[in-house]
């Protein structure tokens, strides 16, 4: 899971920046009186995508007096970097990082040198005389770059490292490092802000689940009741598994909404474990629980109660081990022209009414529920109305599409023959088509497509999509339309 930090940057020294962080993570690190960066990772069932992440931060910035600069971005640095450049406004940047940064002028990376300097983000001396020291070596530096004509972030990170460190030093590798947004160092949790953390040392390694499912209710049940005293919920659960062979197996499970039975966190936690085991005996268990304000829900009178996101969460998990996690959630389509590009996403609960979507699970060699309109060659025409006879057909899929055998006669399908019982097949009376897609060929192998469809009309009334590959000359069944 990537990571994900949020950075809140006021226009003066104010505590209201310090209260809204701790809202959301207490995994928090303060960087000067201004500014607080924070870990935003185990938010994504809870609040949905970076951008509404965004969007609730600033919604809660916005309570406060004075404005209050908000960024979400996949390090501390670049999180800082934008609200330096950007006070006041909420920025959101997940995928191109450095185009990003690029465009900053180099006078905002000057600021947060400046800002980080006698703090451990920079590592810089703990002694008056050795930070007076790195501040004027820092200052050279900026100084050298001036003098260079470098105005950007993107030019500076541009230079090549060893040119650079031959002529800045250390100092200057450092500074580069900054302007390509990484971090020099990990976030370091503030001492002052609450945390909850459970850590065992075992006596003897532990080489299987079993056991160590009693050492997971050992350490969560004093972490529930330490929920429950503060009114919180746990919003994410990161798990770190010390081995024998002193790695660590980390695990970040999100949860879909706030909660705290023990035995529900227990369960999740070894589901995760059956799908992405260990690789060695485990020696030291540790368990943090991000939390999130205690859920208060009042159902109707008169409607059926929903199911609890407890029930939810363990069904899903279930479910993400018995079929795959890649095959279990909510279908969502993919920005691309390629025939049924979709992807699978963790279910998110309504944070309005706290009740979970409709689930849509995808088993290989069924018709899928992620349907598609069609009607291309024999549709009815699309009308406004909303009953059911003027629907337009629905091309019900196979995933994987079906190996067919075809016949064709002038250029055109004439029939149709399967070995699978139960689909159709026989004499085609009607064709349309070719209509020849591809894409993706700058890709690998994989990814790319070239293919002829075929809608067709057998002789028992089923009408069906068909496709040939055009590099192998395969036909396939991709779904039947009714």
């Amino acid at each position: 899971m990537p990571p994900l930090f949020a950075c809140l940057r006021s226009s003066r020294a104010t505590s209201a920046i310090v209260d809204v962080a701790r809202d959301f993570s207490p995994r928090l690190q303060r960087q000067g009186p201004a500014c607080v960066v924070f870990d935003v990772s185990g938010l994504g069932c809870l609040l949905g995508d970076p951008t509404s992440i965004g969007e609730e931060l600033a919604r809660s910035a916005a309570a406060h007096d004075g404005p209050i600069g908000v960024a979400v971005a996949p390090t501390m640095t670049a999180a800082m970097l934008l609200t330096l450049a950007q006070t006041g406004l909420t920025v959101v940047v997940v995928d191109d990082l450095a185009s990003a940064l690029s465009g900053l002028s180099i006078v905002h990376l000057k600021q947060l040198v400046a800002d980080l300097q006698g703090t451990t983000f920079l590592r810089a001396s703990s002694t008056a005389s050795g930070k007076e020291a790195a501040r004027q070596r820092y200052e050279r530096a900026f100084d050298m770059a001036r003098r260079w004509g470098l105005t950007t972030i993107g030019e500076l990170a541009a230079l090549d490292p060893g040119e650079l460190s031959a002529r800045m030093g250390q100092d200057g590798v450092r500074i580069r490092q900054l302007a390509l947004g990484l971090d020099p160092g990990p976030l370091v949790p503030d001492p002052d802000v609450p945390r909850f953390v459970e850590r065992m040392a075992l006596e003897w390694p532990i080489d299987t689940l079993e056991p160590l499912s009693f050492v997971l209710a050992r350490l969560l049940d004093p972490l529930s009741a330490s929920l429950e005293r503060a009114d919180r919920g746990a919003a994410a659960l990161r798990l770190d598994l010390r081995l024998v062979d002193r790695t660590v197996h980390g695990r970040v499970l999100q949860l879909p909404a706030a909660m705290r039975d023990a035995r529900v966190l227990r369960t999740l936690l070894m589901l995760d474990l059956e799908s992405h085991p260990p690789g060695a005996a485990v020696d030291i268990v540790t368990i943090e629980i991000d939390p999130a304000p205690g859920r208060v829900i009042q159902y109707s009178l008169l409607d059926r109660a929903l199911p609890s996101a407890e029930t939810v969460a363990t069904l899903t998990a279930r479910l993400g081990v018995l079929v795959g996690e890649t095959r279990c959630g909510s279908a969502v389509l993919l920005d691309t022209h390629r025939p049924d590009g979709f992807e699978m996403r963790g279910f998110v609960l309504d944070r309005e009414t706290s009740s979970p979507g409709p689930p849509i699970a995808v088993a290989r060699g069924a018709p899928s529920p992620h349907s598609a309109p069609a009607g291309r060659a024999f549709g009815a025409p699309a009308s406004s109305s909303p009953s059911i006879g003027s629907l337009p057909p629905v091309l019900r899929r196979f995933r994987p599409p079906v190996a067919v055998r075809v016949t064709v006669e002038r250029g055109r399908p004439v029939q149709l023959a399967i070995d699978r019982r139960g689909m159709p097949g026989g004499r085609i009376d009607r064709s349309a088509g070719p209509w020849r897609t591809s894409g993706a060929w700058w890709t690998d192998a994989r990814g790319r497509w070239d293919r002829d469809e075929w809608d067709v009309a057998l002789g028992d009334g089923t009408i069906c999509r068909l496709f040939q590959q055009r590099e192998t000359g395969t036909w396939f069944l991709e779904g039947v339309l009714d």
